[in-house]
């Protein structure tokens, strides 16, 4: 789903390039049409002012204004010549060297104004409509020049872009999942660790417990529980990735047998910081019964999320976990919240996602993966309710019934 998802992307990406290209492309067309039309216009006029003087043999100095206006006008190279190509009567905007000879001078600009032909047809200039004294040759300005390389310069520009944004997406895209295997193995590791903690501490005192006595089955009945908790991790490794199955569960229980675990264990379970939480009490405003569509295996993965997160963040003597549950007519509100050290306001827009944490000794997973099983699979909501720095943090997760 991830591969189709990323190719999906990749090609709309590719789609919307040459898009954009396409449509540049036009726009530039577009205004290099307008443009020689302008220019042509322009010659024209030039070519018709030329040829009204000539059939007019009372000129006076009123045309040579109107000529010398539309000279102003010309802003690109125009080159007029007798009508056999022999000789240069009026030229602008063409570069010439004027120190040359007026001879090499003449065949430089006869030379580019065959070239002009090439470009745009050359406009006759006659005399009575019979003989053809001038042509008028033009070619394109500056301007047009630029404008028709412009778009070749934005796609190679563009393109470059493109390029480096990719590779830098891959590097990024290849980082961060990188990143995420090493947060998983040693999130792997962080689940292992309580229960095999657990079991090693009860192989100790095994050993020096009488096998008759009543302790004695309660830690076997203690180590069976850590046996059934590895079984558990397990299963929602296993899960992750999947299509998970819901089913009808009393999350009042579910909430229960987390606590009850950790409950027991408090003592032996240090926080991510290394911080021992030995002094915290765990309450609990929960109904009874609260039926809803679960994933027990997934959902209890976000109840010791959540439980572990409070108990990293406690800085205090004397730490209170406590869990709120609210059974509304269209969805069940789960409030977590603790008296730990809160979270600062510059991180609460990062906190849930991957690879981010805090804590020196923390890969940020926990969250991620907490919000992935209540949104995703459970299509519910889990997300900051409300943090205060040296009070403590409240997690909210919403269900919908």
């Amino acid at each position: 789903m991830y591969k189709v998802g990323s190719l999906r992307l990749k090609i709309a990406l590719v789609v919307s390039g040459v898009i954009i290209a396409l449509a540049i492309l036009y726009f530039t067309q577009v205004l290099v049409e307008r443009i020689q039309k302008r220019e042509a216009l322009i010659a024209n006029l030039y070519a018709k002012s030329l040829e009204y003087i000539a059939n007019d043999e009372s000129s006076t100095g009123e045309y040579n204004f109107i000529f010398n206006e539309i000279i102003t006008q010309i802003d690109f190279p125009i080159i007029a010549t007798d009508k056999e190509y022999k000789a240069v009567n009026f030229y602008k905007n063409v570069n010439v060297d004027t120190t040359l000879s007026e001879k090499k001078i003449q065949e430089i600009l006869l030379a580019q104004a065959s070239e002009m032909v090439k470009v745009n047809p050359p406009i006759k200039v006659s005399y009575r409509d019979s003989v053809v004294l001038n042509y008028v040759n033009y070619g394109q300005s500056s301007l047009i020049t630029q404008l028709k390389l412009l778009p070749f310069l934005e796609i190679i520009v563009g393109g470059l872009f493109i390029l480096l944004g990719y590779f830098g997406f891959s590097y990024v895209k290849k980082h961060e999942q990188s990143s995420i295997w090493v947060g998983l193995s040693k999130e792997t590791a962080h689940q292992l660790g309580t229960p095999i903690s657990s079991l090693m501490g009860w192989v100790e005192i095994l050993k020096t417990t009488d096998p008759q006595s009543d302790e004695y089955k309660r830690i076997l009945d203690e180590t069976e529980s850590d046996v059934d908790k590895l079984n558990k991790i397990a299963s929602r490794f296993s899960k992750i990735g999947s299509q998970a199955k819901l089913e009808k569960e009393n999350l009042s229980e579910v909430i229960r047998d987390v606590c009850k675990y950790f409950e027991k264990r408090l003592p032996r379970l240090t926080g991510a910081d290394g911080t021992v939480s030995n002094k915290v009490n765990i309450e609990l405003n929960v109904p009874n019964e609260v039926y809803i569509n679960l994933n027990r295996d997934l959902f209890e993965w976000v109840i010791e999320n959540l439980l572990k997160n409070a108990l990293d963040a406690m800085d205090k003597p004397q730490g209170k976990i406590v869990f709120d549950v609210q059974d509304k007519p269209t969805e069940v509100i789960i409030d977590v919240s603790d008296n730990g050290k809160g979270i600062d306001k510059q991180y609460k827009s990062d906190i849930f996602r991957p690879g981010f944490s805090t804590k020196r000794r923390g890969w940020g997973l926990g969250l991620s993966l907490s919000k992935r099983i209540v949104d995703d699979y459970h299509k519910g909501k889990l997300l900051l309710h409300e943090s205060v720095l040296e009070k403590g943090t409240i997690f909210r997760i919403k269900l919908n019934k």
